[in-house]
C-alpha cells in the first residue's frame, strides 16, 4: 500500500480534517477521485506518488471528477503545480459543500500543521482591474499580494507558494479553466499553465464559491532524491540514465533538429502541412494543394516563421514550474506559444500572424477559458457570420470575418479576425447574449438555429455526450479525435491519421485511453510518456513493494468510466464531412489503401448512412477492447 494522505475541506463551514487512504486499490489520483470524489461530484485535485522524488515530469497537478462541460467523469491537469504541493505533506484535496460567498481558499503546512481558511473576495470587482492587468491575470496577482508575506517561510527554489485562480468564463460559462503561474521573487510569473479542459474552474467557483487557491508549506523529504538509485531503474531498462533517456524521450518539446524549431507549436505546425485545419475546418474542402498553398504560404512562410526566429532562435525557453530539463514552454515576452491554442485561436479562426494570434489568446486566458473550447466556438461563429447564417448586428458585433484563404492578407486580416474574436469573447460573457453562448458551442447552435430558423448547427465541430455534454476536439485531423469514447478532448483516444478501419481504431483508442491513465494517476507529464509506460510500473511497484498490474489495474478504471457512455453520434454535418474527407485526404497519400477506398465509396453514396456505419464500428472495436 502506497502511504497517502487526504485533506477534506468544507466550504460551507470552513472545518477540515486529514484522513490517511487506507486502499490498496488507490495507486493514484485518479484511483482516488473516482472512487472517493467523484460518487458525490466533490471537486477534487491531488498529485502523483512521485511527487516528492528528482523525477523529471513528476509533479503534474491531477484535477478530477465530474465535467459540468462533458457530464461525465473527466481528467484536467496542469503542469508543474504539484511543486509546491508537495509541501503540504498531503496527496490530495477533497473540497465539498459552497461558501456563502466568492472566497480564497488558504492551505498551508507549517512545523508540522495543516491549515486550511477561507476569505472572501471581490471577485468581480478585481477582473475588472487590477495592477494594470484584467481577469485572471488580475485575481492572480491580487492573491499574491494579500498573502505572499504568509508564505515567506515555505520551502521550494520556485516560489515558496503557488497561486490557483479563475477568470470571468468560471462564473458565466462552463468552459471556465484554471489557471497558475509559478511565483517568481517579484511576484506570478508569464508562465502561466492551464487545467483547461473539461470546465473545471467553472465548477469550483459556481458550485463551490471558490475563486482561487493559494498554498505552500515546509514539509521536505528526501525519499527518492538518491540519483543513484534512480539511474539504476533507467540503466537497467535503457542502459541509460535518466536525464539522458528522458531527454530523447522528450526531444519534440524541447527541439526537433528535424523540424529545426521546437515545443507543440513549433514541430506540429512544421509537420501538420495538407492536414492542417484552417478556417472553421473548411480547409477540408479544398484540395490537397490549395492546402498546401495555405500551409506554405501563411504557416511557413509566415506564422512559424515568426515563432522560430522570435521564440527558438533566441532559445526563450522556460519550465512549467518544475526541475525539468524539457523546458517546453516557448515564450515570446509575456506570450507563451502552445500548438492547441494557437492553432484554435489561430488558423482555424482566420489567424496566421502571431502578434494578432497573441492578441487573442492572451484575452482568451485573461477572461480564463479553456482556449481549445471557445477557439471552436469563436471560428464558428466566424463562419456563421460568413454564410451569413445569422447577421453580425443579432450578436451585437461590428466586425465581420476575413474568411477569403486566397487572397488573405496575413497581417491586416489576421488582426482584424483577431479582433472580431475578442469582441465574440465579450458576447459570451456579456449578460444580453450569455444565456444563448454559456453552455458553448453545441447547446448554443441549438438556440439560434430554434431562435432565427436556420442551420449554424451544420458548421459547429464538437463531440457530443448526453443530452448536454459537448467538447470541441483537439486540433488534429484524424479519425480518432471523433471517437465515442468516454472521455474526450484529451488524448484519452489514437490521434494519429495511419489507422483508417474504424474497429481497430475503437481497439487502439482503448489501448491508447489505458496507457494515458499511467501519466495521469502517476502525476506524470504526458510529454514524458515515452519511458513512463514502460518504466513507471516497475518504479512503482518496487520502491513501494507491490506487485501491481499496471494495464490491468488502469483497464479497469477505463471499464468503469465507460460503463455509461452516453456518447452521442455526430450531429453535425462537418463533423460528418472531416471524417469523409479524412478518408479522401488519406487516400491520396496512400492510393492503394482499401479500407480508405472501402470507406470513401460508403461516403459518397450515402455520407450519413456511412458515419453512421463508421461509428457504430469504432463503438464496436471500443467494446470488445474493454471486455476482460
Amino acid at each position: 500500500m502506497i502511504p497517502q494522505k487526504a485533506l477534506y475541506v468544507n466550504a460551507a463551514d470552513g472545518s477540515f480534517r486529514v484522513e490517511e487512504v487506507k486502499d490498496e486499490e488507490i495507486i493514484g489520483p485518479l484511483d482516488f477521485a473516482y472512487k472517493y470524489a467523484y460518487p458525490k461530484d466533490k471537486f477534487f485535485f491531488g498529485m502523483g506518488p512521485l511527487a516528492g522524488s528528482i523525477i523529471p515530469g513528476s509533479r503534474r497537478m491531477i484535477f478530477c471528477g465530474k465535467s459540468p462541460q462533458w457530464d461525465n467523469f473527466y481528467i484536467s491537469t496542469m503542469g508543474g503545480a504539484a511543486q509546491i504541493f508537495f509541501h503540504l505533506n498531503i496527496n490530495y484535496v477533497v473540497i465539498e459543500g459552497a461558501c456563502k460567498e466568492h472566497s480564497i481558499l488558504k492551505l498551508k503546512y507549517e512545523q508540522g500543521n495543516l491549515s486550511a481558511s477561507f476569505e472572501p473576495v471581490k471577485v468581480k470587482k478585481i477582473w475588472k482591474g487590477y495592477n494594470d492587468k484584467i481577469g485572471f491575470y488580475a485575481l492572480q496577482d491580487y492573491v499574491y499580494d494579500q498573502y505572499h508575506s504568509e508564505y515567506a517561510n515555505c520551502l521550494d527554489e520556485f516560489g515558496k507558494f503557488r497561486i490557483l485562480a479563475v477568470g470571468p468564463a468560471s462564473l458565466n460559462t462552463n468552459m471556465g479553466a484554471i489557471g497558475s503561474a509559478y511565483v517568481t521573487p517579484d511576484g506570478p510569473g508569464n508562465v502561466d499553465c492551464w487545467a483547461g479542459r473539461g470546465g473545471i474552474g467553472s465548477k469550483l467557483l459556481q458550485k463551490h464559491k471558490i475563486a482561487a487557491i493559494v498554498y505552500g508549506g515546509d514539509y521536505k523529504s528526501t525519499e527518492l532524491h538518491n540519483r543513484e538509485e534512480i539511474n539504476k531503474f533507467f540503466t537497467d531498462k535503457y542502459d541509460e540514465e535518466m536525464l539522458k533517456k528522458d531527454m530523447e524521450e522528450t526531444i519534440k518539446y524541447r527541439y526537433d533538429p528535424a523540424c529545426q524549431s521546437g515545443g507543440t507549436l513549433g514541430v506540429n505546425f512544421t509537420t501538420t502541412r495538407k492536414w492542417l485545419f484552417s478556417f472553421n475546418y473548411s480547409s477540408i474542402y479544398l484540395t490537397d494543394a490549395m492546402r498546401l498553398d495555405i500551409h506554405n504560404r501563411l504557416i511557413v512562410s509566415h506564422y512559424l516563421k515568426q515563432f522560430n526566429e522570435e521564440t527558438i532562435a533566441k532559445k526563450t525557453f522556460k519550465t512549467c514550474g518544475e526541475a525539468c530539463p524539457v523546458a517546453c514552454k516557448k515564450m515570446h515576452g509575456i506570450y507563451k506559444k502552445d500548438y492547441e491554442p494557437y492553432q484554435t485561436l489561430g488558423p482555424n479562426a482566420g489567424i496566421f500572424d502571431q502578434r494578432a494570434a497573441e492578441k487573442l489568446n492572451h484575452y482568451a486566458d485573461a477572461m480564463g477559458f479553456d482556449a481549445i473550447q471557445i477557439g471552436g466556438l469563436v471560428s464558428w461563429t466566424m463562419e456563421c457570420l460568413d454564410k451569413s447564417l445569422v447577421q453580425k448586428e443579432e450578436l451585437g458585433l461590428s466586425l465581420m470575418p476575413s474568411w477569403d484563404w486566397k487572397n488573405f492578407d496575413a497581417v491586416n486580416d489576421s488582426m482584424s479576425n483577431a479582433e472580431l474574436g475578442v469582441q465574440i469573447i465579450d458576447m459570451v460573457l456579456s449578460p444580453a447574449f450569455n444565456s444563448t453562448f454559456k453552455d458553448s458551442i453545441r447547446s448554443a447552435a441549438k438556440k439560434l438555429d430554434a431562435k432565427y430558423k436556420t442551420n449554424t448547427q451544420g458548421l459547429a465541430v464538437y463531440n457530443a455526450y448526453g443530452e448536454n455534454g459537448c467538447m470541441v476536439p483537439n486540433q488534429y485531423w484524424a479519425l480518432g479525435l471523433f471517437s465515442p469514447m468516454p472521455i474526450m478532448g484529451k488524448y484519452f483516444q489514437y490521434y494519429r491519421n495511419d489507422i483508417i478501419d474504424p474497429y481497430q481504431l475503437g481497439k487502439a483508442n482503448v489501448e491508447r485511453m489505458v496507457k494515458e491513465f499511467y501519466s495521469d494517476n502517476g502525476g506524470f507529464c504526458r510529454f514524458h510518456r515515452g519511458w513512463v509506460e514502460e518504466l513507471l510500473p516497475e518504479i512503482i511497484n518496487k520502491h513501494f513493494g507491490l506487485n501491481v498490474d499496471f494495464y490491468s489495474h488502469h483497464k479497469k478504471l477505463a471499464q468503469k468510466i465507460n460503463q455509461d457512455n452516453k456518447s452521442v453520434f455526430w450531429e453535425s454535418e462537418r463533423v460528418v464531412d472531416i471524417i469523409r474527407e479524412f478518408f479522401r485526404a488519406t487516400l491520396a497519400d496512400k492510393p492503394d489503401n482499401n479500407d480508405a477506398k472501402q470507406w470513401l465509396a460508403r461516403f459518397e453514396k450515402d455520407k450519413w448512412k456511412a458515419a453512421k456505419e463508421c461509428w457504430d464500428e469504432i463503438v464496436r472495436g471500443i467494446s470488445d477492447a474493454l471486455k476482460d
